[in-house]
């Protein structure tokens, strides 16, 4: 752990200058009124011996630091003072002993209940930070009740306000991700890219553990532009996961904060012109440590977890320079299918993509060429029919969002070309006897696969299939021999293969023919 030096350095200076407030403290003040006692104090008591002094010493104190190097305000503590002796004072104040090197001043408030302190009487002290923008530092003073310009009471005192962590040195690479160049900053660890058109933007963040002490947690600020996936700003992650050598995976969600003031943040980003996207740096996200554990998950002999929660890599901002980029087109996954289709239209259906202004159409016939646009639609369209096409013909489609923004229009990916289909036209049928035979003829149908013929026997007979072709070329037929003085119906379907699967155009009209 490397421990911030002005920090130690403060700290032990406070400590020489409170002990030599404290030797100084019997010959200076000569009117001293032991009769004057502290009957309760709500605030916090540091005994005899746990100090750099052997006196008891009533305490102040900030556990908590804030985001913004703010200290989390206590409430106010109450000091009440009470006067077992004959003397009545009327003209009483309390401050804080200072001396000419140190002000404390300006540090903690102290407001007397009354001026008056008469013989059996109390009086009391309100007691807290004078704002909250006090510097981390152990303070040992004394309050100093005083009537006039003479010293009567000299309670020993002291404040403290935590620093906000300490500090350790890590390497960029244990974050995910590429390195980019950063406008201005240089090479950078880039954690990933969000859709701007999305209401769900997720950036996904790996974060391996390679340091000397498991992590304790994962902060946010909570005026930034992320929170995490539960809505928190603070992730713990598991055990194992923390532990040295351990990975943790972030999911960081973009507020809606972010479209709303997304104008702004462009101004300050670096443009991807080639990608159409701006590049940002996050600077809220914070990894703490806990060095009260050693790298195998032990206790460290000595050392308590800091009461304001552990160490923090880079300081007191992040300083690990992390990039993302928003993308301005979107980047949403389209998936198509082919939701009907007819003789001379097909239907085709995507999946909708939220925050996107629409979407637009495309069709070829041919897979990976020759797509021709065919129509824009709204952002609430997920489906569209291509009609007047020519039966029996295969077709490629593709479909792209769009956005508009800021003036602009920006293009998603294409969809993966989607093979699809016209059914064929219903066939063209003569049938005519031949002895005990049917001769079935037909014409070709353009772009069949094959064919189907059924025959049933009588007005109220069922049709059954008696021959598949599997050959758009063949176009007759001759069935068995059949049954004398009945009459047989006939007709005929085309059908045609798409990835796989057959689909049928319409029956022929059925034709009648009587064997004698």
């Amino acid at each position: 752990m490397k421990i911030k030096k002005a920090v130690v350095m403060l700290l032990s200076l406070c400590l020489i200058i409170s002990q030599i407030s404290m030797a100084k403290a019997a010959e200076a003040y000569p009117n001293l009124d032991e009769n004057i006692i502290v009957k309760s104090y709500s605030g916090g008591k540091y005994e005899a011996g746990e100090g750099s002094n052997a006196e008891d010493c009533y305490a102040l104190s900030s556990a908590e630091r804030n985001l913004d190097q703010t200290i989390v305000m206590p409430s106010d503590k109450v000091m009440v003072l009470h006067n077992s002796g004959e003397k009545d004072y009327t003209n009483l104040s309390a401050v804080l002993e200072e001396d000419s090197s140190t002000n404390y001043n300006g540090d903690v408030k102290l407001i007397l209940s009354s001026k008056e302190l008469s013989r059996n009487k109390t009086v009391s002290i309100t007691i807290n930070f004078a704002n909250k923008n006090i510097a981390p530092c152990l303070n040992r003073t004394a309050v100093l009740l005083k009537e006039g310009n003479d010293v009567v009471k000299r309670i020993p005192f002291s404040y403290d306000t935590a620093g906000y962590r300490d500090e350790h040195n890590i390497s960029v690479s244990q974050w995910s991700g590429s390195y980019d160049y950063f406008f201005g900053i240089g090479t950078v660890k880039n954690i990933g890219t969000i859709d701007y058109c999305q209401s769900k933007k997720t950036l996904k963040v790996t974060y391996k553990n390679a340091g000397t002490a498991p992590v304790l947690k994962f902060t946010l600020d909570p005026s930034g532009y992320f929170t995490f996936s539960n809505g928190k700003y603070e992730y713990y992650g598991s055990s194992s996961a923390n532990k040295v050598g351990g990975t943790n995976t972030l999911n960081l969600v973009a507020k809606s904060k972010l479209k709303s003031d997304f104008a702004d943040i462009a101004v300050t980003g670096s443009y991807d012109i080639k990608n159409k996207r701006i590049a940002l740096m996050l600077s809220e996200l914070l990894v703490v440590y806990n060095d009260a554990y050693d790298a195998n998950g032990n206790r460290v002999p000595g050392v308590a977890l800091d009461s304001h929660g552990g160490c923090i890599e880079g300081g007191q901002i992040s300083t690990i320079p992390l990039s993302y980029y928003v993308s301005l087109k979107p980047l949403g996954t389209i998936k198509t299918k082919t939701s009907s289709r007819k003789t001379t239209s097909i239907k085709v259906s995507w999946n909708k993509l939220n925050g996107v202004s629409g979407y637009r159409i495309y069709r070829s016939t041919k897979k990976n060429s020759g797509y021709k646009y065919l129509k824009q639609l709204s952002s609430e369209s997920t489906s569209y029919t291509n009609k007047k096409l020519k039966s029996g013909k295969t077709y490629y489609y593709k479909v792209r969002a769009y956005s508009n923004v800021f003036g602009d229009r920006y293009y998603g990916a294409y969809s993966a070309p989607l093979k699809s289909g016209t059914r064929p036209a219903k066939p063209k049928v003569t049938v005519k006897r031949s002895g005990r035979r049917l001769k079935i003829k037909y014409k070709k149908i353009s772009g069949a696969s094959g064919y189907r013929i059924y025959i049933r026997t009588g007005k109220k007979g069922k049709y059954k299939r008696v021959k598949q072709y599997t050959s758009g070329k063949k176009v007759s037929y001759t069935s068995k021999k059949l049954k004398r003085k009945k009459t047989y119906y006939a007709k005929v379907r085309a059908y045609k293969i798409i990835n796989g699967k057959k689909y049928f155009g319409g029956y022929s009209k059925s034709k009648k023919v009587k064997i004698k």
